[in-house]
C-alpha cells in the first residue's frame, strides 16, 4: 500500500484572535455588523485565531485582483518551500529522492503553476513529475493524497511530495457589504502543509497506510460551494445547505466505504475531518453518530488556525501523526467536503 512518511506545516506570522478579526469587521462593515446574528457569527465558528500573511490593516481597504494574486505569488512560495523543507527532513529525505510533486490550491491564479517555480527555485532532480491541482476547494487536500496514491500503486518505488498551500484572506473583498463576506472572516486563515508518500518499495519509515480512497458528487449541488470570478477577485460562494447536505449525505458515503474493508464506523479509532465550520464538524458527528471526543484533531484544529481550505486536512493529518500518538494498527478516517459539491474520503491504516 502506498505509505506517508511525514506531514509538516507553515503558517505566517501575523497572528490574530478572533476578537481582532470582528473589531476590524466592524470597521469594514459599519452598521451591517448592528445584527446580533452577524456577530454570533464569530462566537460560533470555532475560530479563536488565525494567522494571516499580511497585517490585519491591509485588509481594510479593497484592492484589485491583479494586486492580490501578486502577493499570493509572493507568499505562497516563501510558506510551501518552508513546508517542503520540514516535510523532507521528518522524513529523512533529500528534494533529489522525490519523483513527483503533486500541488494543490484554491486561493490564487499561477501560471506557470506555484510547483513549477519551486521545482526552479529548489534541488528537485530535474525531471521530476508535476500535478498541480485546483478548484477542489476544502476538499483539495484529500484529492490530492488520493491522486499521489493511485500514482505510487504503479511506481512503488518512488517517493511523492503533496503541497497545499492556501491564502484565504487574500480573496477577502471588503467592498462587498454582504454577510457572506462576514462568514468568510470569521472562518479563514492562511498556511501551507506538505506530506511526503511512497510506495511500499521504497525505504521510507511507515507512519501510515493508504488503505482506500474514494470520492462522490453530490445530486443538485453545484451552488453549494465555490467562486464566483469577478473584476475584483474570487467572491466566495457558501450556501447554508451545505450543513443539512452533509447530514443528511455524510453517513451514505462513509459506511458502504468502510464496509468494503470489513469496517464499520465504530473501528474507526481517529477520525480526521475538514472543519469547515464548527457547524459543519457538528453535521458529521450527528450523522456518522459519533461524539466530539472523536473529531478533537479537527475541533482544535479550527480553534486555533481557522479553516485553511484544502490544507487544513493536512494540518489536522500532522496532528494525528505527531501528538495523538495512535495506536499501530488503527484506522484513521479522512474526510472532506468541496465545490461540487463532492464528499472525498481516505482510510488510513497507522504504524506508528
Amino acid at each position: 500500500m502506498p505509505k506517508i512518511l511525514s506531514a509538516a506545516t507553515a503558517v505566517p506570522a501575523h497572528r490574530y484572535d478572533q476578537d481582532a478579526v470582528a473589531r476590524a469587521c466592524r470597521t469594514i462593515f459599519g452598521s451591517l455588523m448592528d445584527s446580533p446574528g452577524r456577530r454570533a457569527i464569530f462566537d460560533h465558528a470555532g475560530v479563536r485565531s488565525r494567522a494571516l500573511v499580511e497585517p490585519i490593516e491591509r485588509y481594510l481597504a479593497p484592492r484589485s485582483f491583479e494586486e492580490k494574486n501578486a502577493a499570493y505569488f509572493t507568499h505562497a512560495r516563501a510558506l510551501s518551500e518552508e513546508a517542503l523543507r520540514s516535510a523532507l527532513d521528518k522524513a529523512g529525505l533529500d528534494f533529489a529522492d522525490i519523483g513527483h510533486i503533486v500541488s494543490v490550491t484554491t486561493t490564487g491564479l499561477l501560471t506557470p503553476s506555484l510547483e513549477a517555480h519551486l521545482v526552479q527555485d529548489l534541488p528537485f532532480p530535474r525531471g521530476v513529475k508535476r500535478t498541480p491541482l485546483f478548484g477542489s476547494g476544502c476538499a483539495g487536500g484529500a484529492v490530492a493524497l488520493a491522486r499521489a496514491a493511485d500514482f505510487l500503486l504503479g511506481r512503488p518505488e518512488e517517493a511523492i511530495l503533496v503541497l497545499s498551500v492556501e491564502l484565504c484572506s487574500l480573496t477577502f473583498m471588503p467592498q462587498e457589504q454582504e454577510t457572506t463576506q462576514i462568514v468568510a472572516a470569521a472562518l479563514f486563515g492562511d498556511g501551507a502543509s506538505a506530506v511526503v508518500l511512497a510506495g511500499d518499495r521504497h525505504r521510507g519509515r511507515t507512519r501510515a497506510e493508504i488503505v482506500d480512497s474514494a470520492g462522490a458528487l453530490l445530486p443538485d449541488s453545484l451552488d453549494v460551494m465555490g467562486w464566483d470570478f469577478t473584476d475584483e477577485g474570487m467572491r466566495l460562494v457558501l450556501s447554508p445547505r451545505a450543513a443539512t447536505l452533509i447530514e443528511e449525505s455524510f453517513a451514505a458515503a462513509v459506511e458502504p466505504f468502510l464496509a468494503r474493508h470489513g469496517l464499520k464506523t465504530g473501528d474507526i479509532e481517529h477520525f480526521l475531518l475538514h472543519p469547515g465550520s464548527a457547524k459543519i464538524l457538528e453535521a458529521c458527528e450527528r450523522s456518522l453518530g459519533i461524539d466530539s471526543h472523536k473529531t478533537r484533531l479537527s475541533r482544535e484544529f479550527l480553534a486555533e488556525n481557522g479553516n485553511l481550505s484544502s490544507s487544513s486536512l493536512l494540518f489536522i493529518l500532522r496532528d494525528a501523526l505527531d501528538k495523538a500518538k495512535p495506536r499501530p494498527g488503527s484506522y484513521g478516517l479522512m474526510a472532506a467536503f468541496g465545490p461540487g459539491f463532492a464528499c472525498e474520503l481516505l482510510l488510513l491504516r497507522f504504524k506508528i
